[in-house]
């Protein structure tokens, strides 16, 4: 039998060996880590380019987020969510990455005046959320689902909330917490970059000017440095620009034209086509109350061909449309009303693809479909904007009459469901100019003519109106609306959203856009099974914590018991 001596010291060695072994771990601990990440989906994995881009930071990144407090079950997930995404963040960020939460409700009178005041200052308005309480009473609450980003002397605020039209609220939130990475990063990227590249929208062919893409411009500028201008007779004057934008075009395109954006192709740009295959507008139509649409003439039909897209001259009408505002009388004064408009269809984005996943309906004016053509092409394509179930198209020469808005539509006759209206192609393209002369006033000539490209990305719109904001003038002054919003029901389309992600998709060299294609499995409680079992369940956990106490109480004093009697 060992003395208590030997006991006692055995005991030092034992704490020794201990503490040694806990000082190795952790020195092992600071120069290698690893994560492990179970779920299916990889929800708790960041991508290796946002690890890189925290990693490689050279100056703090400061967030602070406003979920925080007495919030809902939703709001809660969102701002756990947020936390843990952040946490992640500073894991390979380091000391770069600072955030705090905050209660904007917390504080004093003048400190909650000061948060409410910097959050009204940034344009982040409070979100009403609706809800019923236990007793049936139904209750209204304001919580502000923002996150500012500060970077030196810069600042970036987010709204870190999806309200996609149709979707649930469990749906929504869904969608917010996969869309989280993706923002951050996009906001980092955007306050750290030293210099944004250029992208440009040609002019010369009757295109939209200035004030009708102001509201984009504006967006697109946070990303990118905007230009203007025509092509001309240099072969090489886009090659500054990662992508250009070709918005409504109303003129032939002349060879040198087609030429320039062919070449810039081949060499591996980005184009972003958004064309009207039948001449008419609504602005028109107002005036005249009725009008034909013609097929437009632009000459760019065979180049289009050529890369594997044919724009159909035809005018879609949907029975998912956007309203017009219409003015009738019932005997009195006149009044203005809303009208479904069946020309303006409300396009509906696919979810396959990171462009237009997590997406409001887009609305449209006047649009044509888009069929695929030379399948021997090697491209991948993907459809981002659709038509509704009940929908049709009508031939051009077209008869458009405002008067339409009075007649009940058929529903029978609307049997062309589901037309692709956006498509987006990436890969090798032939060009136009394969086995043809350079036109004879380009200068300098080029020396060859590239027959294939480098892989690059195209996306045309049968559209030119998708990318337009309403300007309203007063005393000559322009009154720029946001694009895609609805003045006649207040509504945010998702046309904004759309042509910032197309752009962004076709300036994309890095893949980080496939960050808004993450999906997480959305897995809801059965309500019928919680109603019933609730008692149940809140027995189980009130119960059995203090049993499995009690229990391993028994156990403990019973082996000691029967170790000191031995």
């Amino acid at each position: 039998m060992m003395s208590t001596s030997d006991i006692k010291s055995k005991n030092i060695w034992q704490l020794v060996v201990l503490l040694v072994a806990i000082v190795v771990v952790n020195m092992l601990a600071g120069s290698w880590f690893f994560r492990l990440d179970l779920t299916s989906e990889k929800r708790y994995s960041l991508s290796e380019n946002t690890k890189n881009l925290v990693a490689d930071l050279d100056q703090t990144i400061f967030v602070k987020v406003f979920l925080e407090g007495d919030l809902n079950v939703g709001f809660s997930k969102l701002s756990k969510a947020s936390y843990e995404l952040l946490n992640e963040f500073r894991v390979y960020g380091g000391n770069h990455i600072e955030f705090r939460f905050i209660d904007p409700s917390e504080g004093n009178k003048k400190e909650k005046e000061a948060v409410l005041k910097e959050l009204k200052e940034l344009g982040l308005n409070p979100v009403p959320v609706y809800e019923q309480s236990e007793d049936g009473r139904n209750t209204t609450s304001y919580f502000y689902p923002y996150a500012v980003v500060y970077y030196g002397d810069k600042q970036l605020p987010l709204n870190l909330l999806e309200n996609i039209q149709g979707f649930s609220g469990a749906e929504n939130l869904n969608k917010s917490i996969e869309s989280l990475e993706f923002k951050f990063t996009d906001a980092i990227r955007r306050v750290s970059l030293d210099e944004k590249p250029k992208i440009a929208f040609i002019e010369g062919h009757g295109e939209l000017d200035d004030y009708d893409v102001m509201d984009i411009t504006e967006h697109l500028s946070q990303y990118y440095q905007v230009d203007r201008g025509v092509i001309g007779n240099d072969p090489s004057i886009l090659d500054p620009y990662k992508a250009i934008i070709i918005a409504k075009p109303q003129n032939k395109f002349s060879e040198s034209d087609k030429f320039v954006i062919d070449q810039y192709m081949m060499n591996g740009g980005g184009v972003m086509w958004l064309v009207d295959a039948v001449n008419i507008t609504l602005d028109s139509l107002k005036k005249a109350r009725e009008t034909i649409g013609m097929m437009a003439d632009l000459n760019i039909e065979d180049q289009l061909f050529k890369y594997g897209i044919r724009i159909n001259p035809v005018l879609i009408q949907d029975m998912q449309s956007a309203m017009i505002p219409m003015s009738v009388s019932t005997g009195g004064q006149p009044r203005i009303v809303p009208a479904p408009w069946l020309y303006s269809p409300l396009l509906i984005p696919q979810p396959d693809h990171a462009i237009s996943r997590n997406m409001n309906v887009v609305q449209g004016e006047f649009v044509s479909s888009l069929d695929t053509v030379n399948s021997q092409l090697d491209i991948k394509r993907k459809v981002l904007l659709r038509t509704s179930r009940y929908a049709k198209s009508d031939q051009v020469p077209v008869f458009v009459s405002l008067a339409f808005v009075n007649e009940k539509p058929d529903q029978r006759a609307f049997r062309q469901p589901f037309m692709p209206v956006a498509i987006v192609q990436e890969g090798v393209f032939t060009s136009v100019f394969e086995h043809r002369e350079p036109p004879h006033n380009i200068s300098p000539q080029p020396d060859e003519v590239k027959s294939k490209s480098v892989p690059t990305k195209m996306i045309v719109v049968g559209d030119g109106d998708l990318i337009k904001n309403k300007v309203r003038f007063k005393n000559t002054n322009p009154k720029i609306l946001p694009l895609g919003y609805d003045e006649l029901t207040k509504q945010n389309f998702g046309n904004k959203d759309f042509i910032l992600n197309a752009v962004n998709y076709l300036c994309d060299d890095d893949g980080w856009m496939d960050l808004r294609a993450r999906s997480y499995t959305l897995r809801l409680l059965d309500k019928k099974k919680v109603a019933e079992d609730a008692f149940f369940w809140k027995l189980i956990n009130v119960i059995l914590p203090v049993v499995l106490v009690l229990v391993l109480g028994v156990v403990v004093a019973v082996v000691r018991r029967y170790k000191f009697m031995r």
